[in-house]
């Protein structure tokens, strides 16, 4: 039976398998440790990799670039998939609650290549959408105080990335009974997290690079929606995130 250390929130949902939960410095020896992003700092992460070669460590939720080791694999997503689904389910939104002026918009620091992304995911479905740009540094009050800017602008759904920065603007959306989308909810770690642990089982072990995880691995997908979203638009993303992850152009 493999046994594998955890740090932070990941599930393992792989049978067979002897999961042990603490923190990073409780896991020297075990052959695989996985390791939540939200959790612990790259350095720290790369130090207990070079502190216990033997044990192999998987980063969950960001790149190892610049830290590589040859028992260190980083964990990514494909956040420009991730922000194109969730710039789909906001045009289901919007089709549902934009009026005849509808309005979205992107929060946080700048990420133009994820912002953009976000925009062409929602103009599939409603060209018409205007998409308003709230840059600010990723302190959560700064993300607030520029998602309640967005909001008074006639913004019906506002997206961020993640992390605390997408906590603040779901916080100021939800003050003001409006939607809030981010990053995050859109990415399934336990998908990639299942594909490591199954390979480790099978004596199969990565380091010194990462690991990229998209649509077609059912990595990205719908993990959470916004309370707030309706049935009927929660089925119809839901569909749109099945096709996404079938190489199909989602369709209205």
């Amino acid at each position: 039976m493999l046994r594998v250390g955890v740090v932070g929130p990941l599930a393992v949902d792989v049978p067979r398998v002897a999961v042990r939960r603490g923190a990073l410095d409780a896991f020297g020896g075990l052959p695989l440790v996985l390791v939540s992003a939200r959790s612990v700092d790259l350095p720290s992460v790369a130090a207990a990799a070079a502190a216990h070669p033997d044990t192999h460590y998987a980063y969950v939720g960001r790149s190892t670039k610049g830290m590589r080791r040859p028992n260190l694999v980083g964990v990514v997503f494909r956040d420009a998939q991730a922000a194109s689904l969730a710039g789909m389910v906001t045009a289901l939104v919007l089709e549902e609650q934009g009026g005849t002026e509808p309005r979205a918009a992107w929060v946080g620091p700048v990420e133009r290549p994820l912002a953009d992304a976000f925009a062409q995911g929602i103009h599939r479905t409603v060209p018409s959408a205007v998409v308003l740009h709230g840059w600010s540094r990723r302190d959560p009050a700064r993300c607030k105080e520029a998602a309640l800017a967005t909001l008074a602008r006639g913004a019906v759904v506002v997206a961020a990335h993640g992390g605390l920065c997408a906590e603040a603007a779901a916080a100021a959306a939800h003050e003001h009974n409006r939607i809030a989308v981010a990053l995050t909810d859109f990415e399934l770690p336990r998908v990639a997290v299942a594909t490591i642990v199954r390979e480790a089982a099978g004596d199969r072990y990565h380091g010194g690079e990462d690991l990229v995880f998209g649509a077609a691995s059912g990595a990205v997908g719908i993990r959470r929606l916004d309370p707030r979203i309706s049935s009927d638009v929660a089925l119809r993303a839901r569909a749109a995130a099945q096709e996404l992850a079938g190489g199909l152009r989602p369709t209205g």
